[in-house]
């Protein structure tokens, strides 16, 4: 593991020890908006990653959708390339 992918994941940690149960329990989504932001951060960088969590966080109110929204494969990668739509019954 990266010192990057540990400060992600210490970042998170801490948000999970301190403040969540501040918070309490309001993420619409599945995997909550936090593991997505560090999933995202770790997955595509700080940068694109830091804009897909900001995205996801504006879709977190009572009016947005919600259930589950896994993160978007990173880029060159063989699911990140080439998607396949695939309708299983």
């Amino acid at each position: 593991m990266t010192f990057y992918q540990t400060c992600v994941r210490g970042a998170l940690r801490a948000y999970k020890l301190t403040l969540s149960p501040l918070i309490g329990r309001q993420c619409r989504f599945l995997p909550t908006c936090s593991e997505y932001a560090a999933e995202v951060l770790i997955g595509h960088g700080p940068w694109r990653g830091s804009w897909l969590a900001a995205r996801r966080l504006c879709r977190c109110h009572p009016l947005g959708g919600s259930g589950y929204d896994p993160p978007p494969p990173p880029r060159g990668t063989p699911e990140g390339s080439a998607r396949k739509w695939t309708c299983e019954t």
